[in-house]
């Protein structure tokens, strides 16, 4: 896979409605805990950012940051394994304080 086609593949990626999983403490099952609703993303260079939202089984909402790449030798997308799942209150949080720093600038005026 080109540099180009691998562009082309993270513009193309679409997870919705596709299963999160995450590992069981303590052994090696991964269990799947919700589904992703929806998600917004960004690409810069060789990498989309996400930021998704998972309906969990169990009821509510959780959010999940991630990235994708493509692998060294544009074989295929490679997901960001480490990446944090938090339920909508505590995502709130982290963004409300992000927002008070001025880390985030927010233009309300602008469309989704």
């Amino acid at each position: 896979m080109t540099k180009e086609e691998c562009l082309k593949k993270l513009r193309e990626l679409n997870n919705i409605g596709k299963p999160v999983k995450a590992t069981v403490k303590g052994t090696d099952k991964r269990k799947e805990m919700g589904r992703i609703e929806d998600l917004v993303s960004h690409i810069v260079d060789e990498n989309r950012y996400e930021i998704q939202k998972i309906k969990l089984h169990k009821g509510g909402i959780a959010y999940r940051t991630c990235y994708y790449t493509g692998d060294s030798k544009y074989i295929g997308l490679k997901f960001g394994g480490f990446a944090t799942i938090m339920n909508e209150s505590d995502f709130s949080e982290l963004i409300n304080k992000a927002k008070k720093k001025g880390w985030i600038k927010i233009n309300n005026h602008l469309d989704s």
